[in-house]
């Protein structure tokens, strides 16, 4: 299957010959070949179906026993269209995030079934903050928050009363509803993050919550750090992560050795202001014993408002934190360069030291912000808003952008437009206290990833205006949307860069292909020319690809006296039968090509010009029959 044409950046160079030069120039509509994914189909998870309201701070994590089944989450206000409050919203997808069922967390205003009035959320009217993680069993762990919202409010929005952690769970690969628990010992909670240990190792199955709340009413409000070893049913007494009371807006990691990995904005112990740096706390023994907070990025330089991005909406840096065989990685938004820019930390010596910071977005112009990360099948994959298509003097539009890295953080690919249609960010108002009635686009977005395929979830305003509510200033219609991001399963590389060919004799091209994330099959590979008439014959047309390993494919470029001068282009084109396990269905598809330019200038003696790609990463859609026979859609939650 094709999914991507190589185009190419602009280039030029002359050649000199009986005293006349001849230019020829590349035209400015090419752009450098990306390696970034394929993104598919914008997918609005809950659809447009009424009552479509607001879904913000989404979350997505993907099934370990199964990478066809994902669950997401998000604020779900679609309780407001009856007077209520904004509920977790539990969204469940078995075709890799291409249909998925929805529904509310049980428990919310209004539920009467089993499930809902067992709930200890039961007592409450509102929850925010929403965060999944499975672990190693196909168990899924919903974390938020819950509290009450006062009617004594405009338009019911009134003050909120205490904020209180709980983590519900989802058994048999997030199916099933299993129970909620409420988490005591945090007061004022707020920011929670969620990560389960899935290393297979002595703490396996092991859940961990970061998040910001008082251990008294007289201690400070900083972050704090709990777990669980019995499945979600009791939870420890919190301790504060880091111990000196500098923590704010944690991220949490687990790396395969079972250590858990605590990432905070700095703040001040005793006032709470911003200290401008990220530190990384490191706590071992299952989650017990912290043994080290490092600063990570010093000096960090904060989004702290809106404002700073020339926003309406609220903003402000939030660290997001991964781990895997490879390292420790964190990314945030920073305004080091007078705009805010995503940025990449890693550690490789367990959290001890991390590099300086590596910009990820690849334009200069724009705002890039809100950066979510995973790492998986040897990849980091990192999702963020993007507003480098904006073309007004004011914030008006707004995208999404994903890039990934295949060495470990070191590098990151050219970046790939993931929005098929940018959106006004300012476009809906928040219509839930507190700060109901301002724009709102949440604090933060979601990503999970397999080796295969990226899925990013985001809060989306492209259909705003589907729905009306002008007690909310109009369009309130803010929906999750996801797409399935195609990663690849080898890269070709072609050299040289360039080359002039006279008629009468030859060049030569090298293509050389590099398996990616344990890709195994025999790759028969061809070229064509466009317009045909160039002359190619080729060596190494079938290629046996192992783990890890290359191949070559050699390619004679041989233009005769009566070759026509003109510009071709050159394509080369694998095909695969995919090798893997017994899990994953095989077949035989179409790869990206990788195009070479070849220019033929008129001049006497005429001569050939060729233009070799440098690294391009293909795509493969080796799960393309196991995706056919997924099965459809379950009932609704």
């Amino acid at each position: 299957m094709l999914v991507a044409v190589l185009i190419f950046p602009t280039a030029s160079w002359s050649t000199s010959t009986a005293g006349r030069t001849v230019r020829s120039t590349f035209g400015s509509d090419l752009v450098t070949p990306s390696s970034s994914g394929v993104p598919g189909t914008n997918v609005p998870v809950v659809g447009e179906a009424g009552p479509d309201r607001q879904q913000v701070e989404t979350t997505i994590s993907v099934d370990p026993h199964n990478p066809n089944i994902l669950v997401a989450g998000a604020q779900d206000m679609r309780l407001k269209s009856v007077g209520e409050h904004r509920w977790h919203g539990y969204y469940r997808s078995v075709d890799r995030g291409q249909t998925w069922t929805n529904g509310l967390l049980p428990g919310y205003p209004g539920d009467t079934s089993s499930e809902g009035l067992s709930s200890p959320l039961h007592r409450s009217n509102a929850t925010s903050d929403p965060v999944l993680a499975f672990d190693r069993l196909g168990n899924v762990y919903y974390a938020g928050l819950v509290f009450n919202i006062s009617a004594t409010g405009p338009l019911g929005n009134g003050p909120i009363g205490n904020l209180v952690l709980f983590v519900a769970k989802y058994t048999n690969d997030g199916s099933i509803y299993s129970g909620a628990t409420l988490i005591s010992g945090a007061l004022n909670a707020d920011k929670p993050w969620i990560a389960a240990d899935t290393t297979g190792g002595s703490n396996d199955g092991n859940v961990y919550v970061a998040l910001d709340a008082n251990l008294t009413t007289s201690s400070v409000f900083r972050t704090i750090f709990t777990r669980s070893t019995d499945g979600g049913k009791t939870f420890s007494p919190p301790f504060y992560v880091p111990s000196d009371f500098t923590g704010r807006l944690p991220g949490v990691a687990v790396d395969p050795a079972g250590n858990v990995y605590v990432s905070t904005d700095t703040v001040d112990p005793v006032t709470g202001a911003g200290l401008n740096y990220i530190q990384v706390s490191k706590i071992t023994n299952g989650g017990t014993t912290l043994v080290q907070t490092v600063k990570a990025v010093n000096p960090a330089y904060w989004v702290t408002s809106g404002a700073d991005i020339g926003a309406s909406f609220r903003a402000y840096t939030i660290p997001q934190i991964a781990a895997d065989s490879r390292g420790v990685y964190v990314t945030f938004d920073d305004m080091r360069l007078g705009n805010a820019s995503v940025f990449l930390t890693r550690s490789t010596d367990g959290g001890s030291t991390w590099t300086p910071p590596l910009r990820i977005n690849d334009a200069l112009t724009g705002q890039h912000f809100f950066p979510t990360i995973t790492a998986a099948g040897g990849l980091v994959d990192v999702a963020w808003y993007d507003s480098r298509l904006n073309t007004q003097s004011s914030f008006t539009s707004l995208d999404v952008f994903f890039a990934i890295s295949y060495d470990g953080g070191v590098s990151f690919s050219a970046n790939s437009r993931v929005t098929n249609q940018s959106f006004n960010p300012g476009l809906v108002n928040r219509t839930d206290a507190p700060n109901w009635n301002e724009p709102f686009m949440g604090d933060y977005v979601g990503i999970a990833a397999t080796s295969s395929m990226a899925h990013p979830l985001w809060s989306d305003n492209r259909f705003a205006c589907d729905t009306i509510d002008t007690s909310y200033g109009g369009c309130v219609d803010q929906d999750a949307f996801t797409a399935a991001i195609t990663l690849p399963d080898f890269s070709i590389s072609a050299t040289p860069q360039s080359q002039t060919i006279i008629p009468g004799s030859s060049g030569s091209i090298t293509a050389t292909l590099t398996s990616l994330n344990g890709f195994q099959s025999t790759v028969t590979v061809s070229a064509s020319s466009s317009p045909s008439g160039l002359p190619l014959t080729s060596s190494g047309a079938t290629i046996q690809l192992a783990p890890g390993g290359t191949g070559l494919y050699n390619l004679t470029v041989s233009p005769t006296i009566s070759t026509l001068p003109t510009t071709y282009e050159v394509n080369i084109t694998p095909t695969t039968v995919v090798v893997q396990s017994s899990s994953v269905g095989g077949s035989i598809v179409s790869i990206d090509k990788l195009g070479l330019l070849a220019h033929l200038l008129s001049m006497v003696p005429v001569t050939l010009s060729i233009l070799t790609a440098g690294a391009l990463v293909v795509r493969v859609w080796r799960r393309h029959a196991r995706r056919a026979s997924a099965s459809g859609p379950e009932g609704t939650l």
